[in-house]
């Protein structure tokens, strides 16, 4: 049997979960229109007819009118979704995204009743989510079943691969660039022997009509057929990319079913762990306990928070090889550290000999309490230095107070947290290493996986 018609038998839903599903959404529509009296859809891949077996993930948007008042559209679809979710005996609870939004649990089927804008092709959105009925209906119009069942192998085929998932925390391939691209080239063995041939930046435009220079520094550029001035493919990371590409060309030569199925986590060995420990850098990590925030949200707040320390570490004359957000049931902040220590003083280059006001100024800001001195007569303060350490540097930055820590850089979410978090140095965080499982596959993939080999 060919690979492909293997993966096919078993992630295509069966008729029976068809009908189901079918059925759950037929009445979970009629229950919205009888509650909020708008028009509503289901969208992503359950409204679409490319979801995988077993994944029952359902999306249903309430359609406002554009001239809705925002406020009111973000109360009303909270007081719509909780009455849907009671009318059909399911628990909710409200989560945030740019707006809230209900997420329920009905029948053992995940429910997300999102509110949003019911636009046309070329309105303005006003909110993120205005886009996915458009997006629904573009792949409805289009997509063949054949092409649907085209679709789920190539979705298989990324999660296979670790490389599926826009959301924040993965930045990977979306359903939505899926459909695009089987759309763009017909069948799931199509895209996977061109996308072995794919260079960054690669262009898909599917209907033709866009300006390719709106999408500078994007290693794969998928122009949004509802939208000529959105990359639909903007989330992807180069790493995902680079990833696809050479998952498909490998799979090009030697098609196999491994490719479909998700590998195990897989830790450090003993000799990767001693040589991290023992190349001549230094670790240092901040654990955290990870605010109560969706991934959306958690993850952009992680890289922030993670620029701005590397940005204090430089600033202080330290200096970071490498740099990692990671998430299990902690937060993780790591720093790879090639300068971790400095003397106790340090030179402050002063003005020239000749420049009168200059030299006078600077003489009464160090004189007395610093050694100075002239080189190539310039004159030089020796000054005791603030930080001799980069441990010493953060653990002073993040003891501060959650409003401080606000103003210098640190997201909200995050500046409460990060003030009771823990400084692993080195040793300590090897030890952290060997009892996490997930955070030792986490490095063993970005130290130990060659991604120069893939291009």
């Amino acid at each position: 049997m060919n690979p492909t018609e293997n993966v096919l038998s078993r992630i295509k839903p069966a008729k029976k979960e068809e009908e189901n599903i079918r059925d759950f959404v037929s009445d979970l529509l009629r229950v919205a229109k009888t509650v909020s009296g708008l028009d509503s859809l289901v969208v992503g891949s359950i409204g679409k007819l490319t979801w995988l077996s077993g994944d029952h993930d359902i999306d249903i948007f309430l359609l406002f009118p554009k001239d809705f008042p925002r406020d009111d559209l973000e109360k009303k679809g909270l007081e719509f979704g909780e009455n849907i979710v009671k009318q059909m005996k399911g628990k909710s609870k409200v989560k945030y995204a740019e707006h809230p939004y209900t997420h329920a649990i009905i029948k053992n089927y995940d429910v997300d009743i999102v509110p949003c804008y019911r636009i046309e092709k070329g309105d303005k959105i006003q909110s993120a989510v205005d886009r996915s009925p458009l997006h629904l209906q573009y792949v409805v119009d289009h997509l063949t079943p054949r092409m649907q069942d085209e679709t789920r192998l190539l979705k298989q085929f990324c999660k296979g691969i670790g490389v599926y998932g826009s959301d924040a925390k993965h930045l990977g391939f979306s359903g939505y660039i899926c459909e695009l691209l089987i759309l763009y080239y017909q069948s799931f063995s199509a895209v996977i022997n061109a996308a072995g041939k794919w260079q960054a930046p690669q262009v898909i435009d599917i209907l033709g009509y866009a300006d390719k220079t709106k999408f500078p520094d994007q290693a794969l550029i998928i122009v949004d057929p509802v939208d000529k001035n959105r990359n639909a493919a903007a989330v992807v990371s180069a790493e995902n990319f680079v990833k696809f590409v050479s998952a498909s060309k490998k799979f090009s030569e030697k098609p196999s079913t491994n490719f479909f199925k998700a590998q195990l986590s897989q830790a450090l060995n003993a000799k990767q762990a001693k040589y991290l420990m023992n190349r001549g850098t230094k670790f240092l990590a901040i654990k955290m306990n990870a605010p109560d925030v969706i991934d959306d949200v958690l993850y952009p707040q992680l890289r922030k928070a993670l620029k701005r320390i590397g940005n204090l570490i430089h600033h202080n004359e330290f200096s970071a090889l490498r740099s990692y957000e990671f998430v299990s049931d902690k937060c993780y902040l790591i720093f790879e550290l090639e300068i971790f220590s400095l003397p106790p003083v340090n030179n402050m280059i002063g003005p020239p000999l000749f420049s009168k006001q200059h030299t006078q100024e600077f003489l009464s800001k160090y004189r007395g309490k610093n050694f100075l001195y002239l080189s190539e007569n310039r004159w030089v303060a020796e000054v005791k230095r603030e930080y001799r350490t980069t441990e010493e540097l953060i653990e002073k930055f993040i003891r501060q107070e959650k409003e401080k820590l606000i103003l210098d850089g640190i997201p909200n979410h995050l500046a409460e947290v990060i003030r009771n978090a823990v400084i692993f140095d080195h040793k300590k965080f090897f030890l952290q290493v060997r009892k996490d499982k997930n955070l030792s596959n986490f490095l063993r993939e970005k130290y130990f996986i060659d991604l120069g080999k893939s291009v």
